[in-house]
């Protein structure tokens, strides 16, 4: 079973040994060390300078523990202008990043256009289900700063990676216990980003390292996911033939 607190399954992405993959919006780098436990060269992209340090920490401390395979790189840059050649890539992932840009579509084209044709785009966003019911029952979760501008439709996500020229081929909803966490401190805390008692447990349960291991968990996010998951994440392949 797929690691909880991860949104991407390496299975589907057809990782080789010489394999170059991006990871645009990594933030603190979730996917690419997971990722880094396999062959390959992996870039990792954000515009938070302090991400990138959290993210070169954990990375040391992979290699010290002997679990860094990979030659991992990171650099500092915009997904919106993306500083790589055209059909650089074998695969490219940009999760819980589009919700945010004013313009997603043409983060999207950029993401596509350095991805190789045949190779694997991988996208999450927020489920419109969970998202839907945020927004109603708490404006400050939809008029947070920095916040979600949008909410996508799951058929409005597939149609974009469609007609900006990668073909989805599945679709996995992941991270129901996220929206539980979400749910709670949107509804009964009383200061946004100061989570109280009850948020503080759960998120001690979903987020505390030794956590991750137990299959109770991992089977109940898996079970509710198909009810309300928090994101939605879409495996496509960039077309031989992109229309311009």
């Amino acid at each position: 079973m797929l690691d909880r607190y991860q949104a991407i399954d390496p299975r589907q992405l057809d990782l080789k040994p010489d394999s170059r993959l991006l990871d645009v919006g990594c933030g603190t780098g979730r996917h690419i060390l997971e990722l880094s436990r396999y062959e390959g060269t992996l870039i990792g992209l954000d515009m938070l300078g302090e991400d990138l340090k959290k993210m070169r920490y954990l990375l040391a401390l992979a290699a010290q523990e002997g679990r860094l395979v990979a030659n991992v790189h990171i650099t500092q840059g915009d997904g919106m202008s993306l500083p790589f050649e055209d059909n650089e890539f074998d695969q490219v992932i940009c999760t819980e990043t589009l919700e945010h840009v004013d313009d997603d579509e043409a983060m999207l084209r950029d993401l596509i256009r350095v991805l190789r044709p045949g190779g694997v785009l991988v996208v999450s966003v927020p489920d419109e289900y969970s998202e839907r019911l945020l927004w109603r029952l708490s404006p400050r979760y939809r008029t947070a700063p920095g916040g979600h501008v949008r909410i996508y439709r799951r058929k409005r996500i597939k149609g974009l990676l469609k007609e900006h020229g990668a073909e989805p081929y599945s679709v996995e909803y992941r991270h129901s216990l996220e929206s539980v966490r979400w749910l709670v401190h949107s509804v009964i805390d009383k200061e946004w980003g100061e989570p109280g008692r009850i948020t503080r447990g759960i998120r001690w349960l979903l987020d505390t390292p030794s956590h991750r291991n137990w299959r109770a968990l991992a089977w109940a996010d898996a079970a509710f996911s198909r009810v309300l998951p928090k994101s939605i994440v879409l495996y496509g392949r960039k077309m031989e033939l992109v229309a311009r």
